[in-house]
C-alpha cells in the first residue's frame, strides 16, 4: 500500500489527481479527517486520519504501508516522528522538501535505513528533482569534479505551503558547502549570472540555501556546492537586507503574523498556468581540468512536483535502502523522462 499524506494541501491535491490520472492506487491521509472524507468521496481512494503528535500514532497509520510520500510541510517540523516512524515499520520515507535541514538530517540516518531496509528519499518535487539530475548529467561529462553551482527560475506563485517554509526561513544565514562540509554564509551574500536557456539571455540569480547543497554532494561528488535563485528584485533586496532583521523576522509574534499574511495570499498557481508555464534549472560542473554547463526547462515547477513526486512514490521499492537523492535513487536521467522536459548543454 502506498501512502499520501497531507493529500488536501494544495500540492498534495496535485499528486492525488496524478496518482488518479495515472491508476496509481494510493491511501489519502491526514490530521483533517473532514477534508480527507471530501477528498477519497471525490476520488474514490481509501483515506486515513491520524496527526503527527507522536511517533506511536504515526506508526499506526503507516503499520501496513509499503511507501509513503510527506506533502505536508514545513517539513522541519512534519519529517521527524513520520522518519522515526518509517524506520520503525520498514516503511520507506519520500516527501517533497527543499530545506536543508531536513535533507541533512535524512542523510545522517544513512547507515540506520540501510540496516532497517528503508529507502530516505526527500526533495522529490521540482526542489530537487531537476537541479539533482541536471548537476548529475553534468557532472558525467566531467573529470573528478570538485565544485557544483546549480540555479533555479520558476515565474510562477506559490502555495500557502511554501509561503510558510519560506516564512520560517526569513532571517536564516545562507548555507554552501566547502571542502564537504557545511558553511554558513550571510544571506543572499553572492550573485552571478546565469543563462536558463529561455531566450532572455543572463539574469541575476542570488545565492540561497537549496537542498541541493546537501544532494548534490553526493550525486555529483564534488565536495563544494553553491545554490542560486533568480529572484525578482524586491525579494532579491528583501534577501540581502533580511540579516539586519534577523532578531525580529523570527520572533514568534512576527513570525506567527506572516504566516497567517502567507496563508491568506499564497493560493499557489490555477490551471491555466500550471499548464502553459514552464520551469528552469541550471547547473555548472568544474572539474580540474574541464568545465560544463547546461539548462533544463521543465513544465510548470508544481506540475512537474505532482508528476515526479507521483513516479518516485510508484517506483521507490527499486531504489537501495538507505538515503537516497533522486538522481541516485532513479539515475540522473529521470527528470528526463516526463513530458515537456528539455535538455541542452550551454558550454
Amino acid at each position: 500500500m502506498l501512502l499520501v499524506y497531507g493529500s488536501y494541501g494544495y500540492t498534495g491535491r496535485l499528486v492525488a489527481q496524478e496518482c488518479d490520472r495515472r491508476g496509481v492506487d494510493v491511501v489519502l491521509a491526514g490530521r483533517d479527517g473532514g477534508k480527507i472524507d471530501e477528498q477519497t468521496e471525490r476520488t474514490g481512494f481509501d483515506g486515513r486520519v491520524f496527526s503527527l503528535d507522536t511517533a506511536d500514532e504515526v506508526r499506526e497509520g503507516i503499520e501496513d504501508a509499503a511507501a509513503v510520500l510527506n506533502c505536508a510541510g514545513p517539513f522541519s517540523k512534519t519529517h521527524p516522528t513520520f522518519v522515526d516512524a518509517c524506520l520503525a515499520e520498514g516503511v520507506d520515507y519520500l516527501d517533497i522538501t527543499g530545506e536543508v535541514g531536513v535533507f541533512e538530517r535524512l542523510a545522517s540516518l544513512d547507515e540506520e535505513a540501510r540496516d532497517a531496509g528503508v529507502t530516505l528519499l526527500p526533495g522529490v518535487g521540482f526542489d530537487v528533482v531537476p537541479t539533482d539530475c541536471l548537476a548529475a548529467s553534468v557532472a558525467e561529462e566531467v573529470e573528478e569534479p570538485y565544485y557544483t553551482a546549480v540555479a533555479v527560475r520558476s515565474l510562477t506563485s506559490i502555495s500557502p505551503g511554501t509561503a510558510r517554509t519560506v516564512v520560517e526561513g526569513l532571517g536564516s544565514s545562507g548555507v554552501v558547502r566547502r571542502d564537504g562540509v557545511l558553511e554558513d554564509v550571510p544571506p543572499a551574500w553572492k550573485t552571478r549570472h546565469v543563462d536558463f536557456g529561455d531566450g532572455r539571455g543572463n539574469v541575476e540569480a542570488t545565492s540561497m540555501p537549496l537542498g541541493d547543497v546537501t544532494t548534490a554532494y553526493r550525486s555529483t561528488g564534488a565536495e563544494n556546492i553553491e545554490c542560486y535563485v533568480a529572484l525578482p528584485r524586491p525579494a532579491r533586496l528583501l534577501a540581502r537586507t533580511s540579516h539586519y532583521t534577523a532578531s525580529l523576522l523570527r520572533t514568534k509574534p512576527v513570525q506567527s503574523l506572516l504566516k497567517t499574511v502567507a496563508d491568506s495570499l499564497a493560493e499557489g498557481p490555477d490551471e491555466e498556468e500550471r499548464a502553459t508555464a514552464s520551469g528552469y534549472a541550471w547547473a555548472e560542473v568544474r572539474g580540474e581540468e574541464d568545465r560544463r554547463a547546461a539548462c533544463l526547462r521543465t513544465p510548470e515547477p508544481y506540475e512537474l512536483t505532482a508528476r515526479t513526486a507521483t513516479e518516485a512514490l510508484r517506483r521507490v521499492d527499486d531504489a537501495d535502502a538507505g538515503y537516497q537523492t533522486p538522481a541516485t535513487a532513479f539515475g540522473a536521467g529521470f527528470v528526463q523522462g516526463f513530458d515537456g522536459v528539455e535538455m541542452e548543454y550551454t558550454e
